[in-house]
């Protein structure tokens, strides 16, 4: 069983079933959603969607992209990129990525509107609590269920997400037509620890996002506050249509999000229990990642499954390599973030944490 039908919980459930498992995934809402606007998926998650047999059909419906930086004056910030040039990158939207999995997975293997709340480990089997007051058991229970996750916080006494520091992130879906200016697909790394940018997300759509670190509140609405903070990335005449994507974007559409993160984890697995995605290790997105991350946990955690009949001693395997490679994941992000305050500084440790992520 899979508490959480988002991108993780989805891809992990799917994962599992390639392995032979039977799988159900448990998604709180009445449907499948996407929460959120669009998102990015590095290559390492590209290559677990193919190996599931749903990477062609992700592609058709995202847009390859890169990653790019400029800084205000539209210099480009390429000395660290060369390598990375080739590397698979692709923009979707969350709710047609997460429509995708789900189709993939089949509704036998999908249950909405139940949230899990908690859980019950034995030697040999989980019973899982629901908010309904129902219980189901299962051979194991795999908490994809985000950064608030009902999972962790059972499995983890005190391991609450927190803000992470000043982070506010603005976001937002617009028709290209929106935005004809659309010429390039870069983002800028601008004054005052912002980041912006304006791509293509496939199906027609153009993704904008805007970014502060050691952002201040404000009573503004939310494209009040992200219009505010476009000067900080543009300047001069060249093209950068960020401006434009925000003001065709209607008000209520606007997602302002205060950065949340879950802090360094000592424990990601019980005896029938294993943590994946946010619910492990939610990341400040200003490393772009944290999805292609959770994309890897999922493949990762069934390879091990798959290998092993043995279920706590394959979610034992799983966590002794994954807890090492978050380890350095959580120093690497803090160190891009304290970089944010020069754009070519930014750019270098970017670049070097994703060179790290796809080796």
């Amino acid at each position: 069983m899979v508490a959480g039908g988002g991108v993780v919980g989805l891809t992990t459930g799917l994962a599992l079933r390639q392995a032979g498992f039977d799988v159900l995934v448990c998604e709180q809402e009445p449907q499948v959603r996407g929460i959120g606007a669009a998102l990015g998926l590095w290559a390492n998650a590209l290559e677990v969607f193919d190996r599931l047999g749903v990477g062609a059909g992700i592609r058709a419906a995202g847009h390859p992209s890169a990653i790019r930086y400029q800084d205000p004056t539209g210099q480009v910030l390429d000395e660290h990129y060369a390598d990375l040039a080739g590397v698979d990158y692709l923009m979707v939207t969350r709710q047609r990525l997460n429509e995708l999995l789900a189709e993939a997975i089949g509704p036998d293997h999908l249950r909405t509107s139940a949230r899990v709340v908690g859980y019950e480990d034995r030697a040999d089997a989980v019973t899982v609590r629901f908010e309904d007051g129902s219980t189901t058991e299962a051979d194991l229970l795999v908490g994809a269920d985000g950064v608030y996750s009902k999972v962790r916080e059972q499995l983890s006494p005190g391991s609450a997400a927190q803000e992470y520091p000043g982070h506010l992130a603005w976001r937002g879906i617009v028709p290209e037509s929106a935005i004809p200016e659309i010429t390039s697909e870069r983002f800028v790394v601008g004054r005052e620890r912002t980041r912006g940018g304006v791509v293509r997300s496939g199906g027609g759509l153009a993704f904008w996002v805007l970014a502060q670190l050691g952002a201040q509140s404000s009573a503004a609405s939310g494209k009040q506050e992200a219009l505010a903070l476009v000067p900080h990335l543009h300047e001069g005449d060249w093209t950068f249509p960020l401006r434009e994507a925000i003001e065709a974007t209607p008000e209520d559409k606007v997602v302002r999000n205060r950065v949340m993160a879950v802090p360094r984890q000592t424990r990601w697995v019980g005896g029938r229990v294993a943590l994946a995605g946010d619910a492990a290790h939610a990341l400040s997105p200003h490393i772009t990642s944290g999805a292609s991350l959770g994309i890897e946990d999922a493949a990762v955690l069934a390879d091990h499954l798959g290998q092993s009949a043995d279920v706590p001693a394959a979610l034992k395997a799983y966590e002794a390599g994954r807890l090492p490679r978050y380890a350095e994941a959580y120093r690497r992000v803090d160190e891009v973030a304290e970089a944010s305050v020069e754009p070519r500084e930014f750019a270098k440790e970017f670049f070097g944490f994703i060179r790290w992520m796809l080796g």
